[in-house]
């Protein structure tokens, strides 16, 4: 257990500092919250059964035929596990008493709670990080979060978009793509975009294209069927999306508030506390939480691997 004792930081036993940088920038608001739903958990793992899909088409009776039967599918399960995190630090009885420019313990505090937020942004992107990845984004039905063959009762089907950077041509035909969404069992289904998620590289052609009455940088004097429908009502800036050309367009899926779009699992609340060993004088300082993030149903998310097309 490494501690942190006066020849860790010499200078702040000295006097003579006029101030200490590094520590105290503005810290961003948490993002994760603007598109996952946050829900409590009180089990080890929370379990859906996805793509169970209800009965078909009616079929066509010929006259004294006996009506045909059709049964429901129950579809495959998976599950959400929860996941424990932690940090701790050690702090020698001469290292916070003779420090000259702050209050070592209450800094650490601090930090030890900025780390467990900064480590839940970081959960809570994970999925959207791996969202067309071969290997890693490989889900329970097999496929990566977006993907053209999503298995289902009635063959496949896709959520990936055009992969192309953000335009007005691109997110329109991710507007028509998202209205044909269908069930398991291939009936479209009332689902309508809700939001685009995006690094804030793409952020500033969003809004032009979004924000203008008129079709954006054109020569016409079209409308812009995209802000006259209020097609896409929203945009969320994330820097946490390591893929800067990657576009997520979230739909109205999301808004059932049962789980299977994005959700934030917390299992137990973060908790920072202070013990003492009294055998050396060394204060203990450590933050613990469980939780867990899942998008469970591929129809609450579009997946758009920019123009790279990774």
């Amino acid at each position: 257990m490494q501690v942190v004792d006066r020849s860790l930081q010499p200078s702040q036993y000295w006097p003579g500092l006029y101030a200490l940088f590094g520590m105290d920038y503005e810290r961003l608001p948490k993002i994760y919250p603007l598109f996952f739903d946050e829900k409590t958990s009180e089990k080890a793992f929370e379990e859906f059964m996805t793509e169970r899909a209800g009965l078909g088409l009616s079929v066509q009776q010929p006259e004294l035929m006996p009506v045909e039967f059709d049964i429901p599918n129950e579809g495959y399960r998976t599950q959400v596990t929860m996941a424990s995190y932690g940090l701790a630090v050690a702090i020698s009885r001469e290292a916070k008493d003779d420090n000259l420019y702050e209050d070592v313990g209450s800094r650490m505090m601090k930090e030890l709670s900025y780390s467990a937020v900064q480590t839940m942004e970081y959960i809570a992107h994970a999925p959207l990080q791996v969202a067309v990845d071969a290997v890693n984004g490989v889900r329970a039905d097999g496929v990566p979060l977006g993907s053209p063959s999503h298995p289902t009762a009635t063959g496949l089907q896709s959520n990936l978009l055009v992969a192309a950077n953000v335009s007005e041509l691109a997110f329109e035909n991710a507007v028509i793509q998202i209205s044909y969404t269908r069930n398991g069992r291939g009936f479209i289904i009332n689902t309508r975009p809700k939001r685009v998620i995006m690094s804030p590289e793409n952020g500033p052609e969003t809004r032009r294209i979004l924000g203008s009455p008129l079709q954006w940088n054109a020569q016409t004097n079209n409308i812009n069927v995209l802000r006259s429908t209020n097609a896409l009502p929203e945009v969320v800036e994330t820097p946490y999306l390591v893929d800067k050309d990657n576009y997520f367009i979230q739909t109205t899926e999301q808004d059932k508030d049962n789980g299977q779009g994005m959700t934030f699992w917390n299992r137990s609340a973060l908790e920072v506390r202070e013990d003492s060993n009294w055998s050396n004088q060394a204060s203990l300082i450590a933050q613990w939480f469980r939780c867990a993030a899942s998008v469970v149903d591929f129809r609450t998310c579009y997946v758009s691997p920019g123009a790279d097309g990774q």
